[in-house]
C-alpha cells in the first residue's frame, strides 16, 4: 500500500473569532515520495485559496495534466498514469490524485564530447569517468542539469570564458524505457593572465607585488586566485582582499586581474584572559604596530601573567622576498616561572628566519642569547649564559572546524649550545610533539605523544628550562604541573627531582558527543616521565572529562587519578584549540 502525501494550508487563528480556518487539501497517493513531492511542487492549483472560484480551479485542473507529466518525466517516469478528482467540501476544495508510475526510463548511455583547449584538461577529463550519473539508473532531469552545470563551473574556474554547449539533449526511447544523454562541449581557448593591477596604500608597490603567487602569462585558475586572497587576508596589513578577473574587457584570450586591498588599522591594543589548572588565572596584554613603514616592517609586544608563569616578548618582523612565506624576526623576551618544585628566570635576545615550504611545512632557523637563573628542588642556584642556535619544523593539518574530526600536528626542534660559541656549557637537544585526531559522527580518537633527548655531560648545570619535566594539564594528568622528572638519589632521604635528559609521554583519549549538543564526554589514559637514562619509571593516570565546544574552541574539564602514587583525584581545566 502506497503512502499518501498531503499538503495543508496554514491554519490561522482569527483574533475576532477564535476558530480554525479551513484550508485546501491536496492528497497524492502512489509512487515514491520524491515523485509525489515533485508533482506537488509543479501543480499551479496548489497556490489557490479556499475562496477560489470554480472556473479558476477547473482551469488549473486542465493544466494539471501537463504539470504532472512534466514532473514525472523529470524523474524518469514516462509511462505514468493517474486519476484526478476535484471536490468542494463545506468550506474549501480538495484535490485527490492517484498515481500509477509504471516502469521508469533508465540511462542506457552517456555520450560526452569535449572540444577545444579543455579536451586535455584533467578537470574536464574527470567528467568522463565520474559524470555523476550511473548507467542503468533512473533518468533524473536534475542530475542531467547538474552534469551540465559542472561543465560550466569548470570552464569558469579554469579560464575557458568562451565555452559553450554545441549539443545538449536527452534521447528517450519510451518503448525501450531507455535514455541516451548527449553533450558536446566546446571549451574554446583557455585564457591567460594579462595585467595584474593592485590597488592599496599600505605597502610600497614593490613589497605588495612580492605577495603575488601569479604572474602575467599564467593560465587563469580560480584556485590560485583564492590562494592569493588567503595570503593577503592572513597578512598583518589587510582587512580584506577582493580579487576578480576583468571579464568585460577581456581580449585576445587574455584577461586582467584586479586586486583591491582594504588596510587594517595600524595600531591594535588587546586584552584577554584565560585559565588552566597548571598556571591558574592568566591575563594577556598585547600591542601591534602593523605597518611601521612602506617596507612592511611590523612590531608586536605581548605580556602574559599567571600565578606560576610570567612572560613578556617584543618582536620586530621584517618581510623577506616572499612575505607570505618567509620573514625575519628580531626577538627580545623575559620569562619567569615559579612552582613548588622550581624557580626559573630567563632573559633572551635573538633572531629567527622562518619560511614555508611548498608542501606546507614551516621551518624556522633561529639563534638567541639566553641568560637564566634557576633552582630546582632546593639544589644550588644555577646561572648560565648560553648562545643557542636552533632549527624547528612544524605542520598542522585539520578540517578547519572548531571541533575537528580529522587532523594532525607535528613540531620538532633541534637545538644546542656549543661552548665554542662562548656558552657556559654544551648540549644538544631534540624535542618532538605529535598529535593525531580521527573522528566520526559522534566520537573522536585522539593520540598524543611528546618525546625528546638531551646530549650533555652537565645535566646538573643545565638551566631548568632546558631539562625535561612533565605532569599536568597537557601531559600526564593526575599529577601536578612539572612535578615528574628524573630523580637524584632515588629511594634515599635526600632524593630530589632534578629533571631529565630523556622524555617520553603518550596519551590516548576518546571523546563522544552528547547528541547534537555542544557537549562532549571524554575518557583518557596518560603515561610518561623523564629520565637520565633509557629506563623510564613511567607514571600512569586515567580519568574522565567533559568538553564544551565554545565558538573560540573547546573548554575542557578533566578528572584524573594517578595510578602509581597515592594521590587524590585531580581536576584539570584547559581551553583552546585541539590542534
Amino acid at each position: 500500500m502506497s503512502k499518501s502525501y498531503r499538503r495543508f494550508g496554514i491554519l490561522s487563528l482569527l483574533i475576532s473569532a477564535p476558530v480554525w480556518a479551513a484550508s485546501p487539501d491536496i492528497d497524492i497517493e502512489g509512487g515514491t515520495s520524491a515523485l509525489r513531492e515533485n508533482i506537488l511542487q509543479q501543480l499551479s492549483i496548489a497556490g489557490e485559496q479556499c475562496k477560489a472560484p470554480a472556473w479558476r480551479l477547473n482551469a488549473h485542473l486542465d493544466s494539471a495534466e501537463a504539470e504532472i507529466e512534466a514532473a514525472a518525466q523529470a524523474l524518469g517516469y514516462y509511462h505514468l498514469t493517474y486519476e484526478t478528482k476535484l471536490t468542494r467540501q463545506k468550506n474549501c476544495w480538495a484535490l485527490a490524485i492517484q498515481l500509477t508510475p509504471g516502469e521508469p526510463v533508465r540511462v542506457k548511455e552517456i555520450r560526452l564530447d569535449i572540444m577545444g583547449d579543455g579536451r586535455l584538461d584533467p578537470f574536464f577529463l574527470s567528467l568522463y569517468s565520474k559524470p555523476g550519473i550511473k548507467l542503468e539508473s533512473k533518468f533524473h532531469h536534475g542530475k542531467y542539469e547538474a552534469l551540465k552545470a559542472r561543465f560550466e563551473s569548470i570552464a569558469t574556474a579554469r579560464g575557458y570564458f568562451d565555452a559553450q554547449f554545441l549539443l545538449s539533449r536527452v534521447l528517450v526511447d519510451e518503448s525501450a524505457k531507455s535514455a541516451i544523454i548527449e553533450l558536446t562541449y566546446d571549451t574554446g581557448k583557455r585564457y591567460s593572465l594579462a595585467n595584474i593591477n593592485i590597488s592599496q596604500d599600505v605597502l610600497s608597490d614593490d613589497v605588495a607585488k612580492r605577495y603575488l603567487t601569479i604572474k602575467s602569462g599564467d593560465e587563469y585558475d580560480t584556485d590560485e586566485l583564492l590562494e592569493l586572497k588567503t595570503h593577503f587576508n592572513a597578512s598583518s596589513y589587510y582587512a580584506s582582499a577582493n580579487i576578480a578577473p576583468d571579464l568585460e574587457n577581456k581580449k585576445n584570450h587574455q584577461v586582467d586581474i584586479n586586486i583591491e586591498l582594504d588596510k587594517r588599522k595600524r595600531h591594535e591594543y588587546s586584552i584577554g584572559g584565560g585559565y588552566a589548572t597548571d598556571t591558574g588565572p592568566r591575563i594577556l596584554l598585547g600591542f601591534d604596530d602593523r605597518y611601521i613603514n612602506k617596507r612592511g616592517h611590523f612590531f608586536d609586544a605581548d605580556i602574559s601573567a599567571s600565578e606560576t608563569k610570567k612572560e613578556a616578548q617584543a618582536i620586530y618582523t621584517i618581510p623577506m622576498k616572499r612575505p607570505a612565506f618567509e620573514f625575519l624576526k628580531l626577538i627580545a623576551g623575559y620569562e619567569k616561572e615559579e612552582t613548588d618544585l622550581l624557580f626559573s628566570r630567563k632573559k633572551s635576545i635573538g633572531a629567527s628566519y622562518t619560511y614555508y615550504q611548498n608542501n606546507k611545512w614551516l621551518q624556522t632557523y633561529a639563534i638567541k642569547f639566553e641568560h637564566e637563573d634557576s633552582i630546582i628542588d632546593d639544589k644550588p642556584l644555577t646561572i648560565t649564559d648560553l648562545i643557542v642556535p636552533s632549527w624547528t619544523i612544524s605542520r598542522t593539518k585539520t578540517d578547519g572546524a572548531v571541533y575537528p574530526l580529522q587532523g594532525w600536528s607535528a613540531v620538532s626542534t633541534l637545538s644546542g649550545s656549543p661552548e665554542s660559541l662562548g656558552s657556559d656549557l654544551s648540549f644538544l637537544k631534540w624535542d618532538t610533539r605529535l598529535k593525531r585526531i580521527w573522528g566520526g559522527d559522534y566520537g573522536r580518537l585522539i593520540l598524543r605523544s611528546h618525546f625528546g633527548f638531551i646530549d650533555t655531560d652537565e645535566i646538573n648545570s643545565l638551566p631548568v628550562s632546558i631539562r625535561y619535566l612533565t605532569g599536568g594539564d597537557t601531559s600526564v594528568r593526575g599529577y601536578e604541573y612539572e612535578s615528574l622528572g628524573a630523580i637524584e638519589n632515588p629511594g634515599e632521604e635526600n632524593e630530589k627531582i632534578v629533571g631529565g635528559k630523556n622524555l617520553l609521554v603518550t596519551s590516548i583519549e576518546y571523546d563522544h558527543a552528547v547528541g547534537e549538543s555542544n557537549w562532549v564526554l571524554a575518557a583518557f589514559y596518560d603515561q610518561g616521565n623523564s629520565s637520565n637514562d633509557y629506563e623510564f619509571d613511567f607514571k600512569r593516570s586515567a580519568g574522565i572529562g567533559v568538553r564544551w565546544i565554545s565558538p573560540i574552541g573547546p573548554v575542557r574539564v578533566d578528572l584524573a587519578k594517578a595510578l602509581d602514587d597515592e594521590k587524590a583525584w585531580a581536576i584539570h581545566v584547559t581551553m583552546g584549540p585541539d590542534l
